[in-house]
């Protein structure tokens, strides 16, 4: 069966929430300077796969702003 539609729409959607969402968090980890708190970097990183298992990938942008999550985990914020 093939996702088109409203299936497709709504995988499309919250491909493009989880970029706005991830890119929320980069933004908020780099303004508070050195990772503190795991929880907030946690939480986007689950809510990313969530939606990774859901919608059967990322598109390109998306999978830059998950990289950009992933620096944070390795190295912390770039300055």
């Amino acid at each position: 069966m093939l996702d088109t539609g409203v299936i497709g729409q709504l995988k499309f959607s919250s491909v493009a929430l989880a970029r706005q969402y991830m890119k929320r968090i980069a933004k908020e980890l780099e303004s508070s300077g050195p990772v503190q708190d795991d929880d907030l970097l946690i939480q986007g990183v689950r809510f990313a796969y969530r939606v990774h298992q859901f919608a059967g990938g990322f598109d390109a942008d998306t999978l830059l702003a998950f990289e950009e999550l992933r620096r944070f985990c390795t190295t912390g914020p770039t300055q």
